[in-house]
């Protein structure tokens, strides 16, 4: 419900959200990461997520994703956010047109 909420605001370009998830997947194994939703929302079709058909899950293409059992991480750049791997806080993620740093 809160994505079908933010859905309109996001696809318009007025807000971006990141999203994150820590779930298990198909497998049994448990993941984790962070969607861009914005971007989501473009490459995807959303409707089987919104009707609950569909769970929504982080994957490699994601803007950071880890798979807890496979120790496989990979961290990628969006078109709304570049991903900062390499700070001593962690990993933040700046929004490529305002420069805002999110933490």
């Amino acid at each position: 419900k809160a994505l079908a909420e933010r859905e309109e605001a996001n696809r318009s370009g007025k807000s971006t959200s990141v999203i994150f998830i820590r779930d298990s997947n198909a497998l049994g194994q448990e993941v984790s990461g962070y969607i861009d939703y914005a971007h989501r929302l473009k490459t995807q079709d959303f409707e089987p997520y919104f009707s609950r058909k569909k769970k929504l899950m982080p994957g490699p293409s994601d803007l950071c994703y880890y798979n807890w059992k496979t120790q496989v991480s990979t961290s990628n750049s969006s078109t709304n956010f570049q991903v900062i791997y390499d700070d001593p806080n962690g990993i933040l993620f700046q929004h490529k047109k305002d420069k805002k740093i999110l933490n």
